[in-house]
């Protein structure tokens, strides 16, 4: 049966390219490598009565296609129901930032690239979910992608904090 279909692959093949037309074999698809990360981060700027923690999740994901890293986050947030339906003005400032990093065995992982995605506007409005643009980087060997949430409080004083996601797999 194997030689039969492979005889007939072999003729569809000439048939198309006399034909004048050609034959062209597709890749398989780079399927991403991902981890999963949530984390509850309170409102520092916020000092009332009623709940006020945010969950930030992330799935930073990763491929490799010849000597190019390529990486993404998928990232999600549930913001606290604090405020009731008053307008609240959270954050000075709120960004995504996309590592592509060389992974280093026994140490720590040198960042050979990164893309920081502003989502000040996004995360007060509720909106819940964005997809970061994908990166991409020529790294030889082994590498990976990273990402952490820099966060600017309204009302804090402290600056942007940084918060650190998981990495995913090396690839």
């Amino acid at each position: 049966m194997r030689v039969f279909l492979r005889r007939a692959a072999v003729t569809a093949t000439c048939l198309g390219t006399l034909a004048g037309g050609a034959v062209v074999m597709a890749s398989p698809a780079m399927a991403a490598s991902c981890t999963d990360y949530s984390r509850s981060v309170d409102d520092r700027g916020y000092t009332g009565p009623w709940p006020d923690n945010w969950i930030l999740k992330s799935k930073m994901c990763s491929y490799r296609s010849g000597g190019y890293i390529y990486s993404y986050a998928k990232l999600s947030w549930d913001m606290p129901d604090a405020h009731g339906s008053a307008p609240h003005l959270t954050f000075d400032g709120a960004r995504f930032r996309v590592y592509l990093k060389k992974s280093v065995s026994g140490a720590t992982d040198p960042i050979r690239y990164y893309k920081t995605f502003g989502m000040e506007g996004r995360m007060e409005d509720g909106d819940g979910s964005y997809t970061t643009p994908t990166i991409r980087h020529a790294i030889s060997r082994y590498a990976l992608g990273d990402g952490a949430w820099k966060l600017d409080w309204n009302n804090d004083g402290d600056g942007e904090q940084h918060y650190g996601v998981k990495a995913s797999p090396r690839v």
